[in-house]
């Protein structure tokens, strides 16, 4: 049996696969999606539940960076985008089992504000100062690399890694801030120290609007982020996508590559995009380049959790006046953080309902996933009722689980990536994209597999031996 041949094979049907066949599409160029499993989208996942919302992946675009929104508004959703909510905008910190809010203009780790920033409950007065000093101390002269902690002990102090670099920064990635790579996951905080010497003069110096709220950070749609998978699925032909076809192996072939699709047979192609999560494609690269397979390989991953719990609006005490909260590991908590959804968003919860959305696993509670899904979704109500103020079950609960989904950009990642990227260079006609490669988020994912199509289609238009 044999599946015949196409100009383009591209492994994996995530984000950043859909985003490199509708590369493929707009240059005319024919292609096939082989995607494991039986949908497309990867870690996005929108799924409505008696009136609720729910996303189990990522939850939303970053406005700052324009290739996601780009995205959303050339595939017609332009009118579908839905900013956070510009009135109740406060990020909670849990500490001492009390919830304060980031002061006022925090930008992140860095204070922007000088007076919120003072009248903070979340510092202790020794922290603030040891904040201050930032203004003052030299920029780094080494060009190495180095962790989220290393960089914000340098700038901030201990407490700041503590109580803003784990739960916050690290946060958003799953992952250990004496691990992760500044430069990989956070490239503007190295930016501002080098051209300013202080990140917190660097944010001075940013342009501010001269009046209203300050814009979005944050877009989301009316029905969640799986209507850009539907709207790319829906873009290209439907002979060219192939679900349910994991490929078990790649080779070189007369003309190019030949893959084997499990329960499919062999695929010819003349040029081949890898957008699979770089464990499964680290075995299909041994048998093209030993060595770019286990530096793929050597990328860890983490897995994590999402825990939707929905509730009556009586059930839940706190206001919910604000995007959400995170947890420090110093609080001895297994829910890392907890989005209050409903508020975040318009529409996540039926009228007089509430909408919460927890997370737990990643490198600091690995075994987090050991645990049946009534038993992760007990630990949230448990961890967050007295938190929230939350009385009785409540009306929803859905769990998703992420396996070996996170992947974790460490020290010292974006040079292991450079070499990985010569290396695949020598074997003409093989491409590489996916998140954990060069980029994360949705957004550099987006532009990173439109980046990996769009030189697809060169190669197979242009003349052999070219």
């Amino acid at each position: 049996m044999s599946l015949g041949a196409t100009d383009v094979a591209v492994v994996g049907g995530g984000i950043a696969g859909l985003s490199a066949a509708h590369a493929l599409r707009k240059a005319g160029v024919p292609f096939l999606v082989l995607e494991s499993s039986p949908r497309f989208g990867g870690v996005i996942r929108s799924d409505r539940d008696s009136g609720y919302l729910l996303e189990g992946g990522p939850d939303s675009l970053l406005a700052q960076k324009p290739e996601g929104i780009g995205l959303v508004r050339e595939l017609g959703l332009g009118d579908r985008l839905v900013p956070t909510n510009p009135q109740l905008r406060a990020v909670f910190v849990l500490h001492r089992g009390r919830l304060e809010p980031l002061p006022e203009g925090m930008m992140l780790a860095i204070p922007s504000r000088v007076l919120p920033f003072l009248r903070s409950g979340l510092f202790s007065w020794p922290g603030k100062l040891r904040m201050g000093l930032d203004l003052v101390r030299p920029r780094r002269r080494e060009d190495g690399d180095e962790s989220i902690a290393s960089f914000l002990r340098r700038r901030f102090g201990q407490e700041a890694v503590d109580r803003l670099g784990e739960p916050l920064l690290a946060g958003i990635h799953a992952g250990d801030p004496e691990r992760l790579s500044i430069r990989a996951t956070f490239p503007r905080f190295v930016d501002l120290e080098a051209r300013h010497g202080s990140l917190i003069r660097g944010i001075w110096s940013a342009p501010r609007p001269t009046s209203g709220a300050p814009p979005p950070a944050f877009y989301s749609l009316t029905g969640g982020l799986q209507e850009i998978v539907a709207a790319l699925v829906a873009r290209l032909p439907a002979a060219s996508l192939s679900p349910e076809s994991p490929v078990r192996s790649l080779a070189r072939g007369a003309t190019g590559f030949v893959l084997e699709v499990e329960g499919r047979g062999a695929l010819a192609a003349r040029a081949v995009v890898l957008a699979a999560p770089a464990p499964s494609l680290a075995p299909l690269l041994e048998p093209l380049d030993a060595e770019a397979a286990r530096t793929l390989a050597a990328i860890p991953f983490a897995s994590t959790a999402t825990v939707l719990l929905g509730y009556r609006r009586e059930q839940v005490a706190h206001p919910l006046d604000g995007y959400g909260l995170v947890v420090p590991r110093t609080e001895g908590l297994r829910t890392a953080a907890c989005s209050f959804f409903s508020t975040k968003f318009p529409g996540r919860a039926p009228e007089g309902h509430v909408l919460l959305r927890a997370f737990l696993g990643g490198t600091r509670d690995p075994g987090a996933l050991d645990l049946d899904d009534a038993a992760l979704a007990l630990t949230v109500e448990r961890e967050m009722g007295p938190v929230l103020g939350l009385r009785g079950e409540p009306a929803l609960v859905r769990v998703y689980r992420w396996p070996l989904g996170t992947p974790q950009m460490e020290v010292g990642h974006l040079e292991r990536m450079r070499a990985l990227e010569e290396r695949i260079a020598r074997l003409p006609g093989l491409f590489l994209t996916g998140a954990g490669i060069r980029v994360t988020g949705i957004p550099d994912v987006v532009a990173d597999g439109l980046a990996a199509g769009g030189a697809a289609a060169v190669y197979v238009g242009s003349p052999p031996g070219t």
